[in-house]
């Protein structure tokens, strides 16, 4: 995935958050940057979204405090019902310091005028206190590092009082101000209105690429002189400051050279002097000093300016990287604002960027604000020489997702390093046009662009390419093109090209072919791809092609709750056979062997015949010279698996009445349930039972009805969460959700969250609500109704009613899968009633449309609220699973 689709998708799976995630959440945000605002922000603004990620997302602005968060903290904030979230988002405001984010707390405080929210917007703007002068906060703000709180209250302080007259005051002060104060003084210049911060904004990120590039120069000259000859040093460096200051200081320079080369007859002491005072630069005013140190005859001072020369370029280069990434990120803001011209900032950005490779924040920049359009200013991002900078530059014009980079990621994914080729190509599949650009290829008959889009195929797994490649393969293809777009339709792993793929494997294909369409087959994992390569095994020859098919088939029934079909046992014992024989299988033995550790079947004899097999290479394996301590023991594990699961299925049927006992005994309610259940769990659990699929659909039936009990006890309901998850019956996903849904406490949504990834699902999944089909409009107002109903009547089983008493026997007749209500109706608050329908299962979940702002949103039964007046689009977008 690309860095984008990836915090995409850590966003969508939050549950809870640990450590690991939540680190790799701050790497994904240093790499993006304020590009990753918009997925942030629109979570924040969505009214669906869960009050724990608001929070958290929230809480990102105390490390990153992007200017950019003010718009769409100011969005969110408008509408926020949660007045927990909306206090956080008040804090997160101030935590900017700056001044567009205390003019936002002002729009806000005339916007939301309840008591309790203009509590807490007094408490915010009382803190930027503007009672003092600017010199006052001023001063604060640069006691910087030595007193971080103090240089804090300054930002906040000049965030109220700071105006474009005091540009210069706050610009005189950035000269001499330490990391600290000097980003806070530049993102408070940033934020006066007018064009003049611009301009020196500009003025500053040249002069510090140029004193950036001198210290690159000082570093490598000052390693030069440590290890070059003494001799030599004053001849070198009067070559080199003459290289440097020839063009403005002609005449003192070949006066200089003049008395240099007249030797003990020749004073060059005075020119140099001369030269010195119109240095420009620390590589410059090096050069002059350490030749009149060399003029002088001091080789020992010299020697010592050359180590400290070298000792102090680090720190400085460490000082100037982070002001240029600071002054980068103040001009990015200023352009994507419109109080910069892009054609003022680009090109000068783009000579930076090409003298200049060490600075992340420039790369951000220029690929930031670099126009799509602009081709010869992205061949440079192409010609960069260091792979991961052209990679980290490929990511940022790939979160851009502008359609017209169409032509420059063609041209990046063909990459001399493969792994940045790739990387063009994941953001290439994320543009709009990608596809259609692609296909154009795809079908265009030319080797070299089908070639191409296979590959493109293959390493985006498009899945809508799938189609055109099965109709691909059933044409007249090229076998080097037939190999190819096989290996992209694996990749896909699209279920239904297994008939293609089948139809394709044969003895008769080249080698590379068979194995690629096998490997293909077993990647999809099916009972129609496994089936489908043991029937076709007995004609293929190939042992590398056989024993892959034996995998393809054994994965294809990964447990006793999907055993292999009895009638295809026998085809599968002498598939086995054939890998194991010496002449046959070729070596693939002991690959075989580990390989039936996934087999399932309900064939006692056919694991014994295997064990036994298996015991004799066991036994040869440890008489011969070769033998190997690893493959015994793995060997031994797999003879021992066979034997456990042989023996299990010996007393499976006396196992399964104790189980069937067991659930008999559970009694509807008492003291004595939670134990029963938990009596069935454990014996579930047990390592040597065997759950067919016929005892494991009753377990299931039994669950569904017990999940509908009302009033039951946590810890019943954990229980039989937990024994859902040892079926393995996907008939209990939907029950197990509403529960993970319901639940208030931790247990009991843990339970149900275990359940649910035991049955397969992921986070994604779990959190994704059911699809809606049906709803039941209640609306008072005959007009928003009918208004309402124009919406949802093309997509939803729509039904509606005009109040309580002509929804409930509506819903009593035939639940829904939503009610969409009023907060009141003629018969006054209506939420009692709609926790009722919520709890007596009328329906699935309820949505407010009301006028009223005193919801509380984080009611079990509440999915969204929407305050009136509101466009139709945000009633559809709230309906999205």
């Amino acid at each position: 995935m690309t860095p984008l689709d990836e915090l995409r998708a850590w966003l969508g799976n939050h549950l809870e958050v640990d450590a690991t995630s939540q680190i790799r959440l701050y790497q994904l945000l240093q790499q993006l940057r304020s590009m990753a605002l918009p997925e942030l922000g629109a979570r924040l603004a969505r009214p669906s979204t869960p009050i724990p990620l608001k929070r958290l997302i929230l809480g990102l602005t105390a490390k990153f405090d992007w200017p950019e968060w003010v718009p769409w903290l100011l969005q969110a904030l408008q509408q926020e019902p949660d007045l927990g979230v909306f206090d956080e988002g008040c804090a997160a405001l101030g935590r900017l310091e700056i001044r567009s984010a205390r003019e936002a707390l002002q729009k806000l405080a005339t916007l939301r005028t309840d008591p309790d929210r203009q509590l807490i917007l007094r408490r915010e703007l009382g803190g930027q206190d503007t009672q003092q002068s600017l010199a006052f906060y001023l001063g604060r703000l640069q006691e910087g590092e030595a007193n971080p709180r103090l240089a804090h209250q300054g930002a906040r302080g000049l965030a109220a009082v700071a105006q474009a007259e005091d540009l210069a005051a706050l610009w005189e002060a950035v000269a001499d101000a330490d990391p600290l104060a000097s980003r806070l003084l530049l993102r408070a210049v940033a934020e006066l209105p007018g064009d003049a911060p611009g301009a020196l904004l500009l003025e500053l990120f040249q002069e510090t690429v140029q004193t950036l590039e001198d210290l690159d120069s000082l570093d490598d000259l000052t390693h030069r002189l440590q290890t070059g000859a003494r001799a030599s040093a004053k001849g070198d460096l009067a070559r080199i400051l003459a290289e440097r200051m020839g063009q403005r200081q002609g005449e003192t320079i070949a006066a200089m050279q003049r008395a240099l080369a007249a030797e003990e007859a020749g004073n060059p002491l005075p020119h140099v002097e001369r030269l010195r005072d119109q240095a420009r630069g620390p590589y410059e005013r090096f050069l002059t000093e350490a030749l009149i140190l060399l003029v002088e005859g001091k080789v020992a001072r010299f020697s010592a300016m050359v180590t400290e020369a070298q000792n102090a370029v680090g720190k400085q280069q460490a000082s100037l990287g982070a002001t240029l990434d600071q002054v980068c990120e103040c001009l990015v803001r200023q352009v994507m604002e419109g109080r910069l011209a892009p054609a003022r900032v680009v090109p000068i950005l783009q000579g930076a960027y090409g003298r200049f490779a060490h600075s992340e924040g420039l790369d951000y920049a220029f690929c930031r604000l670099v126009p799509a359009s602009d081709e010869a200013a992205l061949a440079q991002v192409l010609g960069v020489s260091d792979p991961k900078r052209r990679s980290a530059c490929l990511d940022v014009l790939g979160a851009r997702e502008e359609d017209a980079l169409v032509p420059f990621f063609l041209r990046a994914m063909q990459d001399a390093i493969v792994e940045v080729g790739h990387r063009a190509i994941h953001h290439f599949g994320k543009l709009p046009s990608s596809f259609p650009a692609v296909m154009e290829r795809f079908q265009s008959g030319k080797p070299d662009q089908v070639r191409l889009a296979l590959r493109i195929f293959m390493v985006n797994r498009t899945r809508a390419a799938a189609e055109p490649l099965m109709a691909f393969l059933k044409t007249d293809v090229r076998d080097d093109l037939l190999l190819e777009a096989v290996e992209a339709l694996g990749a896909i792993r699209c279920p239904s090209a297994s008939p293609v793929l089948l139809d394709l494997l044969h003895d008769g294909k080249p080698a590379r072919l068979q194995e690629a369409l096998v490997e293909a087959l077993a990647e999809l994992a099916t009972p129609e791809a496994g089936l489908g390569l043991l029937a076709k095994s007995p004609h293929l020859k190939l042992p590398q092609v056989l024993i892959r098919a034996l995998e393809g088939l054994l994965a294809a029934f990964p447990g006793f709750e999907r055993p292999l079909p009895q009638e295809v046992l026998p085809a599968l014992e002498q598939l086995i056979t054939r890998c194991c024989d010496d002449r046959e299988g070729e070596g693939q033995r002991l690959r075989a062997i580990l390989a039936t550790q996934n087999l399932y079947c309900f064939d006692q004899a056919l694991y014994a015949r295997l064990k036994d097999a298996f015991s004799d290479f066991l036994f040869d394996l440890r008489t011969k010279g070769d033998w190997d301590r690893d493959t015994n023991d793995r060997v031994a594990a797999v003879v021992k698996e066979l034997g456990r699961r042989g023996a299990s299925l010996s007393h499976i049927a006396g196992r399964e009445e104790k189980v069937r006992a067991l659930v008999k005994e559970i009694p509807p309610q008492g003291p004595g349930r939670a134990p029963a259940l938990l009596a069935l769990r454990e014996s579930l659990q047990d390592a040597e039972f065997i759950i067919r699929v016929e005892l494991a659909t009753e377990i299931a039936e039994f669950l569904l009805k017990e999940l509908e009990r009302k009033e039951q006890d946590w810890r019943e309901l954990a229980r039989l969460c937990e024994i859902g998850g040892i079926t393995r019956q996907m008939s209990l996903v939907e029950p197990l959700k509403e529960v993970f849904n319901r639940a208030t406490g931790l247990g009991l949504r843990s339970a149900a969250k275990e359940a649910l990834l035991a049955l397969g699902l992921d986070e994604a999944d779990i959190g994704r609500r059911a699809p809606i089909r049906t709803i039941l409009l209640l609306e008072p107002s005959a007009f928003f109704r009918k208004r309402l109903l124009g919406v949802l009547g093309q997509g939803w089983e729509v039904r509606e009613a005009a109040s309580r008493t002509e929804a409930a026997p509506m819903l009593s007749e035939q639940p829904v899968d939503l009610l969409i209500s009023e907060q009141t109706d003629g018969m006054g608050d209506l939420r009692p009633w709609l926790k009722m329908q919520f709890e007596t299962r009328r329906c699935r979940q309820v949505l407010l449309s009301t006028a009223a702002r005193d919801a509380n949103p984080s009611e079990p039964w509440l999915m969204s609220t929407l305050y009136k007046p509101y466009a139709p689009e945000a009633l559809l977008k709230a309906l999205e699973p």
